[in-house]
């Protein structure tokens, strides 16, 4: 197990969270430590493996993803192989959670129309039984709160 994160440690990822494209020496102002102190410690903690990268949020509706569909899948068997060639040729696909319960997967889909969604449903029930909800609007999306 690694060791626990200390109070800077959660100042630094929290601040990080607020804004990862803020400068070393702003974020080191932010934290109260010294910039080669808040160095040290965000390659500490990507070494850790507690920070896995910086990535960019788009707005899906921008980029002309009018849907957003959560889709609930049943695979039976063999079938359960095919399961990652279906994601890995699917970028609007853009979560797939392994659950328990009814459903084997919970997937978030982005589509551009109707006829989009069906068809990568379609493709998803080729694989195994499929229930689709459209979302309509997102009330919380909000990352991992820095804890321990």
């Amino acid at each position: 197990m690694t060791a626990p994160l200390d109070a800077s440690d959660r100042r630094l990822i929290e601040a990080l969270q607020d804004d990862s494209r803020q400068s070393l020496t702003d974020l080191a102002a932010r934290i109260h430590l010294g910039l080669s102190a808040t160095r040290a410690r965000l390659l500490a903690l990507e070494e850790r493996g507690v920070l896995t990268g910086y990535r960019t949020e788009v707005d899906p509706a921008a980029l002309g993803y009018t849907l957003r569909a959560v889709v609930r899948m049943k695979v039976h068997g063999a079938l359960y192989d095919k399961v990652k060639s279906v994601l890995d040729r699917t970028p609007q696909i853009v979560r797939c959670l392994r659950v328990t319960g009814e459903s084997c997967y919970v997937l978030e889909v982005v589509a551009v129309d109707m006829n989009d969604l069906s068809a990568i449903t379609s493709e998803l029930a080729r694989v195994g039984s499929v229930t689709t909800d459209l979302v309509y609007e997102t009330l919380v999306d909000r990352p991992v709160p820095p804890r321990l």
